[in-house]
């Protein structure tokens, strides 16, 4: 979920019914639900799950995710980004990246954010590109779209570098990008069991491509699949979390909140 302005927007997802096709719309002035489209059937993007979301002042964005498969159709994930013109209220696809770099990943469970203008994927759970590479793993890589050139980059980052992950909380402060937490290699069980997850804080100057590790005050501890968003509390911008998994695969429903002096 996304918010623009004073609506919030849901994308795909899946219910108890394992449905997830619909994209809706949120108005918190008048406290109503807008259907907006119903997926693959009104020339938006395919449904799916496990995807990722952005936003800035025209636009919400999708990234990847997992197809929902069904009859004679086994579920794949995505490597693009589907961009809804507020505006116009029609789907776009953004250029394919594995077409301007092959060993581009499809990714369930990435960071995705809107810093200054670009669009930033950061790490994930992934699929090779090499039909014969491996499959299901956490990835390292990092990338991001210029909507003003309509290209892609794909960037080496360093510092004090976190290690590959998916489906960690993650936040924009000015010119970085906050991480928290994750699952830093996958359960046995795939998405019924906790992973290995981690308890590290890390962000990373999109300038300047240096990781830092951030912490202090109460510390959230080990965990992964929290809900999460840029936020400011008491003056202060920075990354707000709830809920989440612990590594017991229990559920918490703890707040968090890490404050950032300046960026």
């Amino acid at each position: 979920m996304v918010s623009v302005g004073t609506k919030l927007y849901l994308f795909g997802g899946r219910d108890e019914n394992k449905k997830f096709d619909d994209f809706y719309s949120y108005d918190t002035v008048t406290n109503e639900w807008t259907k907006i489209t119903t997926l693959d059937q009104e020339g938006g993007p395919e449904a799916r799950t496990y995807h990722s979301m952005a936003s800035d002042e025209n636009h919400v964005y999708v990234f990847g995710g997992v197809s929902k498969g069904g009859t004679n159709k086994t579920p794949f994930r995505f490597r693009t980004i589907e961009a809804y013109n507020i505006a116009d209220g029609k789907w776009a696809q953004l250029p394919d990246p594995g077409e301007q770099f092959p060993r581009f990943e499809r990714r369930g469970g990435a960071g995705f954010v809107v810093v200054q203008g670009k669009i930033w994927v950061v790490y994930g759970f992934a699929t090779s590109p090499d039909p014969n590479g491996k499959n299901d793993y956490e990835s390292d890589q990092v990338q991001f779209y210029d909507p003003a050139t309509q290209k892609w980059t794909e960037v080496e980052t360093k510092g004090d570098k976190p290690c590959a992950r998916s489906v960690f909380a993650h936040a924009v402060v000015g010119k970085y990008i906050l991480i928290f937490g994750g699952e830093t290699w996958p359960d046995p069980k795939a998405h019924l069991g906790p992973g290995t997850l981690s308890d590290e804080g890390f962000a990373l100057d999109t300038e300047t491509l240096v990781w830092e590790r951030f912490g202090g005050g109460a510390e959230p501890g080990q965990l992964g699949w929290p809900g999460y968003t840029t936020a400011t509390v008491y003056g202060k911008k920075g990354l707000l979390m709830h809920g989440g998994k612990r590594p017991t695969n229990n559920r918490t429903d703890e707040l968090y909140f890490y404050a950032v002096n300046s960026a």
